[in-house]
């Protein structure tokens, strides 16, 4: 998916609530080397929830590095008064971000044989390496070598930066799930606080699985903002007074059809930057294809036009580059449609010929209305929106229309003049 419009803060939630919780927790409260075993059976029941969370979701990101992190629980962390392997406890160090970082670069491709063999070969290599430590011997008092710290350092800094500038809720949970990770070998591996802040790991990872898909249920794949299923939610429980506006891109098929849809997904995701920034309090949706809806609370719909027409005025402005090749001018093997009606077609949409980094323009076309005594319920609100936005595509396109206004001709009032695009 594409960057969401989450607040960086935001971005870094809920994991960084989780790991503070559990921070919070074990130096208020100092457990026991008797409290081990609960907290030990509270890592596996994470850990298992994580698993199968995991599964169903088909996530091969979340699912790998919780088997890592239960690989290195089992051979390297010991209670306290069994002291963990040393030696372990130092490749453990190294091992844990080196799996992180893999696990999380891989893209995801399900449960098929090509995504499982490199995973599973890593988790292999762990379980021979901290086998073959098993053998080798240091001083029990030591501490962890600089350059598994620094290894450790580094993998937090890039999750970091990945949460911040991607700003989806895998990142930030692989960042503070490396953060949780580090803290439990800041305590050597070695009793409660280890194993609590290993399962802290896990539980973050199980949880931004959650909602990542929570968000990908409510917001547009392709260009970060609500959906049309937010936008159902959001207008079921409206109260006078507010204002729908209904939006939708002049020409984009035609301009699918030249550029290509590449192109077009471009121009989607240019609009919809647009709407996030749209002024009057509007919420922003992409209710499917190139039509979009902006819910203004306690605006008439009169209020909203300044609004509006300033957005209309911003994306007409936007400079926009063609950054891909003519697909017209490829080669894509023989056209089995008649030669006439192909011909016919193109005159039709008027195309020409079109080169990579070709300047052009977007424009859109508004409809907006509100309440009112013979339209009182939210569906016939967006209903007059919609025959507000097909007026406005008949008066011109690029231009705002206000549902119970007579048709302007020519380019309309002064307020909401806009030169027509095609």
């Amino acid at each position: 998916m594409t960057s969401s419009s989450r607040a960086p803060v935001l971005a870094l939630l809920p994991g960084g609530l989780l790991l503070l919780a559990a921070a919070l927790l074990l130096n208020s409260f100092p457990l026991t080397a008797s409290s081990y075993v609960r907290v030990q059976f509270g890592f596996y029941l994470v850990l298992g929830a994580g698993v199968l969370l995991a599964w169903r979701f088909r996530s091969t990101r979340v699912l790998f590095s919780l088997l890592a992190l239960l690989l290195i629980e089992e051979t390297a962390f010991g209670p306290s008064h069994l002291s963990a392997d040393p030696v372990r406890v130092v490749i453990a160090a190294f091992l844990i971000p080196i799996n992180l970082l893999a696990f999380s670069f891989l893209p995801e491709r399900g449960f098929s044989l090509d995504a499982l063999v490199p995973r599973a070969a890593l988790l292999l290599t762990d379980f021979v390496a901290l086998g073959v430590s098993s053998e080798l011997h240091i001083n029990r008092a030591f501490n962890l070598p600089w350059p598994a710290m620094g290894l450790c350092a580094a993998s937090v800094l890039v999750f970091l930066l990945r949460a911040l500038l991607r700003r989806r809720s895998l990142e930030s949970g692989f960042f503070w799930g490396t953060l949780a990770a580090w803290l439990a070998l800041r305590h050597s591996g070695v009793g409660v606080a280890a194993t609590a802040y290993l399962g802290t790991g896990a539980l973050i990872l199980g949880a931004s699985l959650i909602e990542n898909f929570y968000f990908m249920a409510y917001h547009d794949e392709l260009t970060g903002l609500s959906s049309r299923r937010a936008f159902n939610e959001s207008v079921a429980s409206l109260a006078a007074p507010y204002s729908i506006a209904v939006l939708d891109i002049d020409h984009f098929k035609s301009f699918n059809d030249l550029y290509g849809h590449d192109t077009g997904d471009e121009v989607l995701r240019m609009v919809a930057a647009r709407l996030e920034r749209v002024r009057g309090g509007g919420q922003a949706f992409r209710c499917g294809g190139e039509e979009f809806a902006i819910l203004f609370r306690n605006l008439s719909a009169g209020e909203t036009l300044p609004y509006l027409e300033e957005l209309r005025r911003a994306i007409e402005e936007s400079v926009f580059c063609v950054r891909g090749a003519d697909r017209r001018r490829q080669t894509r093997g023989p056209d089995r449609r008649d030669a006439k009606r192909r011909n016919s077609r193109q005159r039709q949409l008027k195309l020409e010929p079109v080169d990579a980094g070709e300047i052009t323009s977007v424009t859109v076309s508004i409809g907006v209305a509100e309440p009112e005594l013979k339209q009182r319920s939210v569906q016939q609100v967006i209903a007059a929106a919609d025959r507000a936005l097909y007026r406005a595509k008949a008066g011109g396109r690029n231009r705002v229309e206000l549902a119970g206004t007579p048709v302007r001709s020519g380019r309309g009032s002064k307020a909401l003049a806009g030169s027509r695009k095609s």
